[in-house]
C-alpha cells in the first residue's frame, strides 16, 4: 500500500524531470545545426537600365546579408563592407553589345569611381556609379552627373550614361535602375526546414516518453 502512494507521488516528478532533460537535449540539438551549418550569406540580385534614347544596361550584384544594415553604401576601390559582386554589360540602341565586365568581384572593388547605395527593404538603387571598364575608353552609368557633365549630389539627376575616350561624352538617361531578386533558394530554407524537423522529432519523442511513463505508472498502480 505505502509502495502504491510513493509511486503515486513521484510519477508526475518522473514525467516533469524527463520532459525537462529532453527539453534540455532538445535545444542542444538545435543550436549544434544552427552553429554547424552557414545560412545564406549571399542574396543576389539582377538590375536593368533602359535610356529614352534605346541605349540600355543588364547586371547583377550580390551581398552579404550576415551584418548587413538597411542601406548598403559602398564607394572606392579595394575591399568592400557588404557588396559581394557587381557586373553589368551595356548595349546600344539596336542591342549590339557595348562592354561587359565587373567592378566587384569577391568582395573587392577593382572601381575607384565607385558609388553604389541599395536599400534592402525597399530593394532600390539611390545610388550608382559603375565604371566597369577601368580605362580611359569606357561606358559608366551614373547618378552623380548630370548630361552636361556636372558632379552633383545624389538625387539630383537621373541615370546617365556616358562613354569616355577623351571627356564624357553623354549617352542616354533614364529615371531609375530597376532591380529584381535572383530566382535562387536560400540555404536559409534548408535551416529552417531541419529547425522545424528537429521540434517535431522532439515533440515525438516527449510524447511518447510521457506515455511510456503514464503506462508504467498505472501498471504499478494496479499493482
Amino acid at each position: 500500500m505505502v509502495r502504491s502512494i510513493v509511486k503515486s507521488i513521484l510519477s508526475p516528478l518522473v514525467i516533469r524531470v524527463k520532459a525537462t532533460a529532453l527539453a534540455a537535449t532538445t535545444t542542444s540539438i538545435l543550436a549544434t545545426i544552427l552553429t554547424t551549418i552557414n545560412p545564406a550569406q549571399a542574396v543576389d540580385f539582377n538590375f536593368s537600365w533602359k535610356g529614352d534614347n534605346g541605349y540600355s544596361a543588364t547586371g547583377a550584384f550580390s551581398y552579404d546579408e550576415t551584418n548587413a544594415p538597411e542601406v548598403i553604401s559602398e564607394s572606392g576601390a579595394g575591399s568592400t563592407k557588404f557588396l559581394q559582386s557587381l557586373s553589368v554589360s551595356f548595349f546600344d540602341p539596336a542591342q549590339n553589345l557595348l562592354e561587359s565586365g565587373s567592378s566587384v568581384v569577391n568582395g573587392v572593388s577593382s572601381d575607384r569611381f565607385l558609388r553604389f547605395d541599395f536599400d534592402t527593404q525597399s530593394q532600390n538603387i539611390s545610388v550608382l556609379d559603375a565604371d566597369i571598364g577601368g580605362t580611359a575608353y569606357n561606358y559608366f552609368l551614373t547618378d552623380l552627373r548630370t548630361p552636361s557633365g556636372e558632379v552633383v549630389a545624389p538625387g539630383i539627376t537621373t541615370f546617365n550614361l556616358f562613354y569616355r575616350p577623351n571627356g564624357t561624352p553623354f549617352l542616354d538617361s533614364s529615371s531609375s535602375v530597376q532591380v529584381t531578386p535572383a530566382s535562387v533558394p536560400e540555404p536559409t530554407m534548408t535551416v529552417g526546414a531541419l529547425v522545424v524537423g528537429g521540434l517535431g522529432i522532439a515533440l515525438r519523442r516527449k510524447k511518447a516518453s510521457a506515455r511510456k511513463v503514464s503506462a508504467s505508472t498505472q501498471a504499478s498502480n494496479s499493482q
